[in-house]
């Protein structure tokens, strides 16, 4: 396989996460007039929960297999055989995920006045998990998630000038962010096709990878736990208004720490392929 340039990368990826977050900084001035902060802050309130069990269907895997799978890219049978070892164990954390999320939305009655917004919400959960961005990662294809993500972008935008025109469209609202995500990791499942084969396996050394993978997570939570709480305890202890208020103030702060993180995460693929292969000294920028 042809090694792309790093820098290119980087550009692309960068690129990718920096649309992402100012197409909701563009639309945000309509939507907080259209659906007022209440409005917001169900919406903000609702994804945050849902960013939760997000995070337990996705464990450590992402970061894991980039890792690990780009040792491999190069030998199709072992590739493709890790990759349907990583979709097997990511779809069991996913109906974990959804087991959790249906547990707390019966037991915890503080939930009950946003069900509707969190199983919307919800959908995304099944679909990263098939979307399997990893791949692309493991084979530094940044061109095409990058004309993806900005295609579905465009499309949300117009969606979201025909159908959030009142207060009440916050739903609306949700479902269009959702259609984004999942219009987007449908396109990836089936595109991942030119890369590897991947299918359900129970042939898979459980120890050798859950470790690793857990040791990740754990990683992941305390981000999480950082970068989500705020929201989550300010729905507990506030209200929706608080919470509409609060996050226009903290999408400044995310564009930068995402960027940054884009940046830097193309290296990774490049790095594991060429330790993998003890190669660290040919490094293309």
């Amino acid at each position: 396989m042809k090694n792309k340039s790093l820098g290119l990368n980087a550009f692309l990826n960068g690129l990718k996460s920096t649309l992402n977050l100012l197409f909701p900084l563009i639309t945000f001035p309509y939507v907080s007039r259209v659906l007022g902060v209440k409005g917001i802050g169900v919406y903000n309130y609702s994804n945050s929960i849902v960013s939760y069990f997000l995070l337990i269907a996705a464990l450590g895997i992402s970061t894991y297999a980039i890792r690990e799978g780009a040792k491999y890219r190069d030998d199709k049978k072992q590739i493709n055989e890790f990759a349907s070892e990583i979709f097997t164990i990511n779809i069991c954390s996913t109906l974990v995920s959804y087991i959790l999320l249906f547990a707390c939305l019966i037991i915890f009655t503080n939930l009950h006045d946003y069900v509707s917004c969190i199983l919307i919400f919800s959908v995304q959960i099944f679909f990263t998990t098939l979307g399997m961005d990893w791949v692309y990662s493991i084979y530094e294809d940044y061109a095409y998630i990058t004309v993806r993500s900005i295609s579905f972008q465009i499309i949300s935008l117009i969606l979201l000038f025909i159908f959030v025109r009142s207060k009440n469209d916050y739903l609306n609202y949700a479902i269009i962010t959702v259609f984004s995500s999942v219009g987007s990791n449908i396109f990836n499942f089936v595109h991942a096709r030119m890369f590897v084969k991947v299918k359900l396996t129970w042939d898979i050394p459980w120890k050798h990878h859950l470790l690793p993978i857990f040791i990740i997570f754990a990683s992941n939570v305390a981000i999480m736990v950082f970068v989500n709480s705020d929201i989550t305890i300010l729905g507990i202890m506030k209200n929706t208004y608080v919470v509409g208020l609060y996050s226009v103030a903290a999408k400044v702060y995310s564009i930068i720490k995402k960027l940054l993180a884009s940046l830097l995460i193309v290296t990774v693929p490049r790095l594991a392929m060429l330790m993998g292969k003890r190669r660290m000294n040919i490094i293309k920028y």
